[in-house]
Parts: structure tokens; sequence; C-alpha cells
């Protein structure tokens, strides 16, 4: 379940080709050239219609069943048949017939409008401000975070950000939600501009029942009423919201894209569920709050689940490292590299 964000390609000088994926690069000589895969990013609306159809490498050795999306700028995107994997190429890639199909497609009345999202609808996009907002709904409160050009709908759309808090945390006050903001900072959020939500947890008893329940709902929610990308929503909490992460992951694993446990635990049992989410989990290791074993052990139950887990245990810290986690610059490249 990797991003197709983390594949690309590339040509250079017009001679050799550079595949790479997840920083690792192969490189491909002039005659190696019309060997390169097609590879193409970006995704459609589940209920969208779309044409399977058979596309072709320049030199038509290569053959791949997918879907037209969009097309711009010289690329084009489609998602896979097998396994509704997305990617992105240049259109010279690709076989002269292709090549007269995206022209056919971006000339036609319809153009890329199919599979883009649409427009934030009414009462929500007022909540677009480039600020923290109050919303409610399914039985909880929670702040929200969006520019205001996230009003208008955009490719497939934007990704989501759904943060727990923990125990005693309180994000309907008039700060920036506690480690929610990290995604939002200035500096950070020009680079991955996206949508942010924090739910208040009423009764400060864990995220269980009608609490995961109505954060589930409010995910749906605004998946009908926002321009959110339904393959690039990603979950993660702190301590009480760690424990909340496993467990909504256990609940939905169909909704997460990739999640983020900081100082939880879980259910080691009900890893099989979810074992296709990427998961990075950390934890301090002198944790006298929340057990570093109480990770560990659903770390060891994921890997034995052959998941796509990561793990970070921090030497010596106990349990105050979500600052440390959530300013970490290379948690945020992490994950808004993932995708369904």
């Amino acid at each position: 379940m990797r991003s197709a964000c983390a594949f690309y390609a590339s040509f250079i000088h017009g001679a050799a080709i550079s595949l790479h994926e997840d920083g690792d690069v192969a490189t491909f000589g002039p005659a190696m050239k019309g060997l390169l895969p097609i590879i193409l990013l970006v995704l459609v609306s589940s209920f969208a219609e779309a044409e399977m159809r058979e596309w072709k490498t320049a030199d038509e050795s290569k053959t791949l069943v997918a879907e037209y999306v969009s097309s711009r700028d010289g690329k084009v995107t489609i998602r896979r048949k097998r396994d509704r994997r997305t990617f992105t190429l240049d259109l010279t890639a690709l076989s002269e017939k292709d090549q007269d199909y995206v022209r056919q497609r971006e000339d036609s009345p319809a153009g890329n409008d199919p599979g883009e999202a649409g427009d934030a609808d009414g009462e929500f996009a007022k909540l677009l401000t480039g600020d923290w907002e109050r919303a409610e709904g399914h039985g909880l409160k929670y702040r929200i975070f969006g520019a205001r050009k996230l009003r208008k709908g955009k490719g497939p759309g934007y990704p989501l950000v759904v943060y727990l808090h923990g125990r005693g945390g309180d994000v309907m006050t008039p700060e920036e939600p506690w480690g929610a903001r990290a995604f939002t900072r200035d500096d950070n959020y020009r680079r991955r501009t996206c949508f942010v939500i924090s739910p208040q947890n009423p009764d400060q008893q864990g995220w269980v029942g009608t609490k995961a329940d109505g954060v589930v709902e409010i995910v749906k929610e605004l998946l009908k009423k926002l321009p959110v990308d339904p393959d690039r929503i990603y979950l993660t909490g702190y301590s009480m919201g760690g424990y909340g992460t496993f467990q909504l992951l256990s609940q939905e694993p169909r909704m997460w894209a990739a999640a983020v446990p900081v100082a939880g635990g879980g259910n080691p049992g009900a890893v099989r569920d979810y074992r296709k989410v990427p998961i990075w989990v950390f934890h301090g290791a002198e944790d006298k709050v929340v057990p570093v074993g109480q990770s560990q052990a659903m770390v060891e139950a994921l890997k034995e689940a052959r998941s796509d887990v990561k793990y970070t245990e921090f030497a010596g810290a106990g349990h105050g490292v979500a600052d440390r986690v959530y300013d970490d610059e290379k948690l945020h490249e992490w994950i808004f590299e993932q995708g369904r």
C-alpha cells in the first residue's frame, strides 16, 4: 500500500530513464527506454463510471489494463484494474494510439471532470478559512482546519488528517489543537496542503463505542461535503489517542491510507484486520504512563502479520514524546507519501 506519489519516472536528456521507488533508483539506457512500465498517479471517486482499456508503452512491448483519469501538462494519469493502484507518467512514454486517445479525452466536453473532487458544500465551505474552526456532528464536537482555496475541488481532492487527542486533552479551547497543529504550520502546510480535524472526546474514557463511531461518521460526512481524497485519509493520535488509532484501524481498516499511533497500544489479536495499512508506531522507552511494552506487542504482532510497519523507540524518553514525533519532518514526508 505505497503511495503512487512515491513512484515517478523522468527522462534524462531524452536518453536514459530513471525509475525511483522510495529512494531506490534504477537507471536504464536508451535501448531500454521503451521498457519503462506505465506509472501513473491520480484517483477517481468510487462512484465514477470509467472505461477500462489496454495501454501500451511507446514501443508497444508492455501493456496495462487501466482506466483513464485525467491529463495535463504533458502527463496522463490512470488507475490499474488489477489492484486499483494509481500511477503517473509522461504522455510521450505511451504509444501513439494512447496519446491520441488522451488528446481526444482532453478535447471532449467532459474533459477531465469525471473523477475530480467537487467543490466544498454549503456550510462546510464556510469552515475553510485558513484557521482552526469549530464544528459539531455525530455526537462529537471537533476542530477543523482547511485553507480557503480548498473550497474548490481539484483533481482527486486533498488529503485529510485525523488527530485523536490524549486523556485530559481539550481541543475546543481558543488555542490551536496540540499535536494536530504540526500539520498546519505555515512551512509544512504550504508543501502538504490538506484538511485536518481533531475531535473532542466528551468523557475522556477512550476512543471506543459511540465516540469511535462518531469519528468514523464525521469522516464519512466530510468525504461527501468537502473535496477530500478518499484514498489519502491519515489517522494519528497520542496516548489515549494512540489507543484510539489502533481501535479505529480495527473498526474501519479500509478507511485509512496510513496511521501513526504515538505512546499508545491496542489489541495484538486484531492486527490482521488492518495489516495492509502502513503504520508507524512511536513510544518512549522509559514511559511510566503507558508502558513501552504496549507498543512493542503491537509491533511484534504486526510484523508477524507481515504488515507494513515501522517502529521508533526513543531511548531514555518518557511519555511526553508527542512534540518530538510531530515536529519530525521525516514523519510528515512519510505520511503524505502513503495512499490506498
